[in-house]
């Protein structure tokens, strides 16, 4: 199984993410002003928040947690702010 590698142009430069990270940030870039949840994601996303936390703070992506209320509490919906250029590097 090949792991996904992103290379990226955000806010602090170039940047490279891997695996899980990759494929958060591709979908944080594909959802666009509409955002992600953990449940939209769930089949492969099984820690976002940590792959969200990554990507701020390790990449410095400006990345809102919107949170949407529901029976019983909220979630967190994740919104990329940043703008974020990428291409996928082949191994």
């Amino acid at each position: 199984m090949s792991r996904r590698v992103l290379t990226a142009l955000g806010p602090d430069g170039q940047f490279t993410v891997t695996g899980q990270c990759a494929k958060a940030l591709t979908a944080l870039a594909a959802a666009g002003a509409r955002g992600v949840t953990a449940l939209e994601v769930n089949s492969w996303a099984y820690r976002l928040g940590a792959y969200v936390h990554t990507l701020r703070h390790r990449h410095g992506l400006a990345i809102d947690t919107v949170r949407e209320p529901h029976e019983g509490g909220w979630h967190g919906r994740y919104v990329l702010r940043s703008p974020v250029a990428m291409g996928e590097v082949a191994l």
